[in-house]
């Protein structure tokens, strides 16, 4: 998030393929770094190749969109104002079973803003495993851009931060703990 309040957040795009372009995270932090608007990022994304399918979130004050971009697809704007690893595009049957990455969307839509939802799958994964172990979830980010602030969701664990109350430090968090609610 900048001082603009505008904030971007990416997820991986539920697709495995690639190309020639640029790596996103490295575009999110210019966009951060020039943009103050969701409409001036949006101006940005679409004259920019990108490497691999992702899905961003871009808030500010007055607009909220999900895009999924990638190196085969044109910016592709959602009614959705949130991404889980998915894409619109249909995935081979073994990545599906291993991604859901079908079943992420409705689940989405489902959860809300209900931020406990996000910390359940098939929203988070905790698969560290095999052929996909980096497909687990991370974190879930809540976005106030109005008010300046953000929160870092884990299970049973979160942690806030403001402009006008930032604090240095840092976690510690266990990545890949079972949950007996997953079907894998």
């Amino acid at each position: 998030m900048n001082d603009a309040g505008l904030a971007v957040s990416l997820t991986f795009g539920g697709r495995f393929v690639h190309g020639p372009g640029c790596a996103l995270p490295l575009v999110l932090r210019h966009l951060l770094e020039t943009c103050r608007t969701v409409e001036e990022a949006l101006g940005r994304l679409r004259t920019l190749s990108l490497a691999i399918p992702q899905n961003v979130t871009l808030v500010d004050p007055n607009r909220t969109v999900t895009v999924y971009v990638g190196p085969d697809i044109p910016l592709t704007e959602t009614p959705v104002s949130c991404a889980a690893h998915h894409q619109h595009l249909p995935v081979p049957d073994e990545q599906e079973r291993a991604t859901r990455t079908q079943a992420r969307p409705a689940a989405v839509q489902a959860a809300g803003v209900d931020v406990a939802a996000m910390l359940r799958p098939p929203l988070y994964q905790c698969a560290y495993d095999a052929w996909h172990a980096w497909l687990g979830t991370v974190y879930t980010a809540q976005y106030r851009p109005a008010e300046g602030r953000v929160t870092y969701h884990w299970p049973g664990e979160s942690w806030e931060h403001s402009f006008a109350g930032f604090s240095p430090g840092s976690r510690t968090v266990t990545l890949g703990l079972v949950d007996e609610n997953d079907d894998r």
